[in-house]
């Protein structure tokens, strides 16, 4: 006598409910972890934003003053966060469009305001305190050299950043201070 069996397979058209329940689950304690994650580097933004700026407009009136073979000044008004490359000597084209405010120019290279969620903790030009002046010029010079420029911003989230121009290169650069 032979004994079969019989398999008996479940066949299920969906899910269970508590199979739902589990992966509703997963993926809320997926994002309870990268809320965070995303809220802190949504934050960080503005201070990424302020340092390439800034970096850029140093950078911007050094190759000025090279390229020129005149001075050039940047100019910063430390109570409005504003930061402008101007050039002395004769007017060119250049000086004009920036004078005149064309978009590409307000928005560019060549002035900067910082933004709203950065603020200035240190604002110094050949070692003087400017931070509270009215205004403050930085001169670079069509030789590769500058005067001494550090500045110290901070965001509303506590990041700070140094970013220092080097007299004899003029070249810029930053450190992360926290």
């Amino acid at each position: 006598m032979r004994i079969t069996r019989h398999n008996h397979r479940r066949q299920s058209a969906g899910f269970t409910l508590i199979e739902l329940m589990v992966v509703i689950g997963l993926i809320l304690i997926m994002f309870t972890v990268g809320i965070p994650t995303f809220a802190k580097a949504h934050n960080q933004r503005p201070m990424k934003v302020a340092t390439e700026q800034l970096m850029e407009v140093l950078s911007t009136a050094r190759a000025q003053a090279i390229v020129r073979g005149t001075t050039v000044e940047l100019r910063m008004n430390p109570q409005e966060y504003t930061f402008d490359v101007s050039a002395s000597g004769p007017s060119t084209e250049l000086d004009q469009r920036v004078a005149e405010g064309s978009d590409t120019f307000k928005k560019g290279r060549f002035n900067m305001t910082l933004p709203d969620e950065i603020g200035i903790e240190l604002l110094d030009v050949n070692y003087v305190p400017c931070k509270e002046e009215e205004s403050a010029t930085l001169k670079f010079f069509s030789n590769g050299t500058s005067q001494e420029f550090t500045v110290v911003i901070r965001s509303i989230t506590g990041e700070y950043r140094k970013i220092s121009v080097e007299p004899i290169t003029a070249r810029a650069n930053y450190e992360i201070l926290k």
